[in-house]
């Protein structure tokens, strides 16, 4: 085994293991039905339907906008069709489908859309995939494909595994927000979270163009840690009455 295949395990086993264990974690401690993990996952699967309008409108602006002016349009675009796609699905099953509500649902509706559908088969399983034609069938490939994957650091998967423990964390404080405001009723809270999920994806996409992976991975880093903050300052102070309550 090179360290190339060790990068690539330990990436697939991160986005593929972890949202499962924190499910496991909320279903055993507060008793949540994993039914609302697996509506999380097929309605974030369902949001995608979203990527070919996103392709279309991209190529139009490829005759009126040139150069940043361009990436400044696609990005804002893509991430506002984020956040109105991802947050509606969102506002379907906190607001009409789980009932009665409460924090730890959002939590576990949080894991199974960014954990479950998002880190566990769209990126997962493609990390899988794509790892498997390279190691077994790469004859399968373009030669330059090979050569790049080749020439891959074995340690850069792993960034790829990071980032998505971060969004992980800011699609369950997507989801707390949004269960929070059916629970209070403060119905103002869902275009708010839908413009804030529009500015995480254009920031990370915008600074990566601009500066590098990097810096755009030290943006969700700072994101990440804004939704950890988000997620323990809607954390019910008295869990039973959480438990009880019926919205």
């Amino acid at each position: 085994m090179t360290l190339t295949d060790l990068g690539y395990i330990l990436t697939v086993t991160i986005e593929i293991a972890l949202p499962i264990i924190l499910a496991i974690i909320i279903w055993k401690k507060f008793k949540v039905s994993w039914a609302i993990f697996f509506l999380g996952m097929v309605l974030f699967l369902a949001s995608l339907i979203r990527i070919p309008l996103n392709n279309y409108l991209a190529s139009l602006l490829q005759t009126p906008f040139k150069g940043e002016l361009y990436y400044i349009f696609v990005g804002a675009m893509a991430g506002l069709f984020a956040g109105i796609f991802e947050e509606g699905v969102r506002c379907i099953a906190l607001g009409a489908v789980i009932k009665p509500r409460n924090y730890y649902k959002g939590i576990m509706y949080g894991i199974g859309h960014g954990g479950g559908g998002e880190s566990m088969v769209f990126v997962g399983l493609t990390v899988l995939a794509n790892y498997i034609i390279f190691k077994f069938f790469p004859n399968i490939l373009p030669v330059n494909i090979v050569s790049q994957l080749k020439a891959t650091a074995w340690w850069l998967p792993l960034v790829g595994a990071a980032e998505r423990v971060l969004a992980i964390a800011i699609q369950i404080a997507f989801s707390v927000l949004i269960m929070h405001a059916f629970m209070f009723k403060k119905y103002y809270i869902i275009p708010l979270t839908i413009i804030l999920h529009a500015v995480v994806d254009f920031a990370a996409y915008y600074i990566n163009y601009k500066f590098g992976m990097w810096y755009a991975e030290l943006s969700v880093l700072v994101f990440a840690a804004a939704g950890i903050a988000i997620i323990f300052l809607l954390k019910p102070m008295n869990y039973k009455h959480t438990m009880n309550m019926i919205t």
